[in-house]
């Protein structure tokens, strides 16, 4: 079982924004670095709002008490100066079998949020099951899209995809 972890955020400051996006971007290689961290990749809300995404693959959410992760300047140390222009940053944890999905960078992700497990799933979905931190919502759905959809259902974010999906940068 591998544990995938989303980190949102809903950027404020337009003066700010293009400098802490180039730092995350940077930032993904970082956290490559440190054992059980897998795979990660960045996305950005289709529309015109400041709204990011990460999504990562990690061994266990037992990594987030090493000390590598933490020298590594884990758990929000590496952003602290950034901090002031988030306006929303959750994080979740949610088991999944498989790596988390890589999204085509032509393509975009949509994000579901769903508060029923019996609820239908879309085709071509895959449903996650939060299990950690903020767990802001029971479920979610992940759907890899060609192009954003004309109308978003209910409780749905589309963001288009910023980079490729990277892989770990350490010899297991």
């Amino acid at each position: 079982m591998k544990t995938i972890y989303i980190v949102e955020q809903l950027f404020g400051r337009a003066d700010w924004e293009q400098e802490w996006s180039d730092w995350y971007n940077g930032n993904l290689d970082v956290l490559l670095s440190v054992p059980g961290f897998r795979t990660a990749q960045r996305f950005r809300h289709a529309g015109d709002t400041p709204r990011y995404l990460a999504m990562y693959t990690v061994d266990s959410p037992a990594v987030y008490q090493t000390e590598t992760y933490i020298k590594a300047g884990g758990n929000g140390a590496n952003s602290a100066r950034f901090r002031p222009a988030y306006q929303l940053w959750t994080r979740n944890l949610y088991d999944d079998p498989d790596w988390a999905i890589n999204v085509p960078v032509d393509q975009y992700l949509l994000v579901e949020d769903v508060t029923d497990a019996n609820a239908p799933l879309r085709a071509g979905a895959k449903r996650l099951t939060c299990t950690g931190m903020h767990k802001t919502f029971p479920y979610r759905d992940l759907t890899v899209l060609k192009a954003p959809p004309a109308v978003l259902p209910p409780n749905a974010i589309c963001y288009r995809t910023l980079t490729e999906q990277r892989k770990q940068l350490y010899k297991d």
